[in-house]
């Protein structure tokens, strides 16, 4: 039995979520959740120890044993991460991936939900430069981090056509060889996701793809002075001001917006 706490507090935000599980050797990898708690967060608890399991080279039975959290300080990926953590724990594994990021569409939606009413305050991208030189706004983006109000920032990563949403603060500029190199640093004017800076998100919807509907493949963000399409499409970043573009609408479903009312 293992038992993994998240505990973080800033000045801007707090995270908490403490997850138990028993993990067992198995012929194929289960996941089973016999703790007492809400739907969203045995969901959360689910997905996050599936995720733990992916591309392990071993299966694995886990069972969510015990789920501790607060009505303040736990939000959205909280559960989910915790639990992926917990079940690395147990199994010894260094964690495969520097961020635990979640895209199933229900998540997104109520991460999209909790934000609704609040201003982006700050945008952070890492782009790639070659010899001093990047190629225009989408082509050269690799990550972006979107920093909401009172909200733990939250990193925006294209894999395939599925979008993950990771609760984490930006990396650090690095040196990719002696001609190339990663620049991180904030989002700054022609590029796209700096003209929403000091906007008030008003509504949102997740985009889907039309092969796999439970996963997320980019945001339509809704703030007060227009709407910011946000995707990836087969590696490649979509970026737009407006309507989903026609190239990406033909693989795309916009799913019903959130509809918070924030008055």
């Amino acid at each position: 039995m293992t038992t993994f706490r998240l505990l973080r507090q800033t000045n801007r935000f707090s995270r908490f979520a403490q997850v138990t599980v028993e993990v067992a050797p198995s012929g194929r990898s289960e996941v089973e959740v016999t703790a007492v708690a809400v739907d969203e967060h045995r969901r959360e608890a689910e997905l996050g120890a599936r995720r733990a399991l992916r591309r392990l080279p071993a299966a694995a039975r886990v069972t969510v044993t015990n789920l501790v959290v607060t009505e303040v300080d736990t939000s959205v990926g909280d559960v989910y991460e915790a639990t992926a953590r917990a079940v690395w724990q147990a199994l010894r594994v260094e964690y495969p991936v520097p961020y635990v990021g979640f895209s199933d569409r229900g998540m997104v939606a109520s991460w999209l939900g909790s934000m609704v009413g609040r201003r982006l305050e700050a945008v952070t991208e890492a782009r790639y430069w070659c010899e001093g030189r990047r190629e225009p706004d989408a082509e050269s983006l690799l990550h972006a981090w979107l920093f909401f109000e009172s909200a733990m920032p939250v990193g925006l990563h294209g894999r395939g056509d599925q979008l993950l949403l990771a609760k984490e603060n930006p990396y650090r500029s690095y040196n990719t060889d002696e001609y190339a190199e990663t620049r991180v640093g904030p989002a700054r004017r022609p590029d796209v996701l700096s003209g929403f800076i000091g906007a008030r998100l008003t509504d949102a919807a997740v985009i889907v793809g039309h092969a796999v509907d439970e996963v997320c493949a980019g945001l339509v963000l809704r703030f007060e002075g227009g709407d910011l399409v946000i995707g990836t499409l087969g590696d490649e970043w979509v970026l737009a001001v407006g309507p989903v573009p026609a190239a990406a609408a033909q693989y795309w479903a916009v799913q019903p917006f959130v509809h918070v009312d924030c008055r």
